[in-house]
């Protein structure tokens, strides 16, 4: 088998895979051969048709699918040993290649478009700078949680016929507790009292209410912060996609959009949709070259790593302890082997140690900003 790369423009290139006889006979001399074992046939013995029969019925199918098969494989073998970078797939030239109904006594030939990644330079310093939003809680923020922790941990009165039972709410041992029609239930909200404030915050010394609210400020906007890396990420995303000169191969990239297998695209709903799929391509080569170059990149074991602590916690797995380990190897197996799930988490990851990355490198510009100001910022921003 050859294989040969002709340059065809900055950005694309042709590459023409010769598939010989002597590079697929063997294989299909050895899968004939299975067959004639297997074949039941009227009028012969299981096992002992005519190996010419056998051929004459099935060789184009299976000279199909071995061709097929060698060259996919000796495809992805040659761009990964010439490190070719390539934007999406090869694409198949049909008007230059064989067609597999011709006599397999000749040899074939295929020919694919292919487009390349274009160098370019990705500087990420101190000397850039990007906004990051530190988003504050607002006293009605505040009102609605402590509310919700009053009522949480009030007392439930229930009224009924034959006098008052009256049940502290916050108790495990408390049934379920149903309304109907011939009750009157309501529910005492607990009292802002330094005993309140111990069970809220078990930890903390809190000897009024300002402190206590306070506490709840912080972690109101504790939690805030996934809100401020999201926005953070997303700008900077952005930022580098427009901003780092990138070219390329625009004419194969239509290309492929029309010839996608799953989803192809019209010429007018490609030109409508193009600078979206452009800046998308844009990302991924980012993306690439932040893998490659500064190793922001997630490993199997750290997937494995955060399932596993699913189940453990913050418990030390056991090393002296393989039954044990076995078994969570075998549950963070299961889980793994959904694989919408193993690349939910292994996204995840990698947006996370991206957001590090970021962080890390860049310039944060702090800026404080009321919840109600970011949610109107996103929905403009969005609109």
């Amino acid at each position: 088998m050859n294989i040969t790369k002709e340059e065809t423009g900055a950005l694309t290139a042709s590459l023409k895979v010769v598939v010989g006889r002597e590079d697929y006979e063997d294989k299909v001399q050895k899968t004939l051969k299975d067959y004639q074992k297997k074949a039941n046939m009227p009028g012969f013995r299981p096992g002992k048709v005519p190996f010419g029969m056998i051929s004459k019925i099935y060789r184009k199918a299976i000279v199909l699918d071995e061709v097929n098969h060698l060259v996919a494989e000796r495809l992805q073998n040659y761009i990964e040993d010439n490190q070719l970078r390539l934007i999406g797939n090869p694409l198949p030239d049909r008007e230059k290649s064989s067609t597999l109904d011709q006599d397999d006594t000749q040899d074939f030939e295929f020919c694919f478009d292919i487009g390349l990644s274009p160098e370019f330079n990705l500087d990420i310093s101190e000397k850039h700078a990007a906004d990051y939003f530190i988003i504050k809680a607002n006293d009605k923020m505040v009102d609605e949680y402590v509310t919700d922790l009053r009522k949480r941990y009030g007392t439930h009165h229930h009224d009924a016929d034959s006098g008052e039972e009256t049940q502290d709410i916050a108790s495990p041992k408390d049934p379920e507790i149903e309304h109907d029609h011939e009750h009157d239930d309501h529910i005492e909200p607990a009292e802002l009292n330094e005993e309140f404030f111990k069970m809220i915050f078990p930890g903390d010394e809190i000897k009024d209410e300002a402190a206590f609210r306070e506490k709840i400020r912080e972690g109101i906007e504790r939690s805030l912060l996934r809100e401020s890396d999201r926005h953070f990420l997303n700008t900077v995303i952005e930022k580098l996609v427009e901003e780092t000169k990138i070219e390329l191969p625009d004419a194969f990239i239509r290309k492929m959009l029309k010839e996608h297998e799953e989803n192809p695209l019209t010429d007018e709903q490609i030109e409508t949709q193009y600078d979206n799929f452009a800046r998308s391509i844009k990302w991924q080569l980012i993306e690439s070259k932040l893998v490659r170059e500064h190793g922001v990149r997630v490993e199997e074991e750290e997937v494995r790593d955060v399932v596993r602590g699913y189940f453990t916690g913050n418990m030390i797995p056991q090393q002296d302890n393989p039954e044990q380990n076995e078994r969570l190897n075998k549950v963070v197996d299961s889980v793994l082997s959904n694989r919408e799930e193993a690349n939910r988490l292994h996204n995840q990851l990698f947006d996370s140690k991206m957001l590090n990355f970021f962080k890390s490198n860049m310039t944060l510009n702090n800026k404080d900003i009321n919840y109600d100001d970011f949610v109107k910022m996103i929905t403009e921003k969005q609109q």
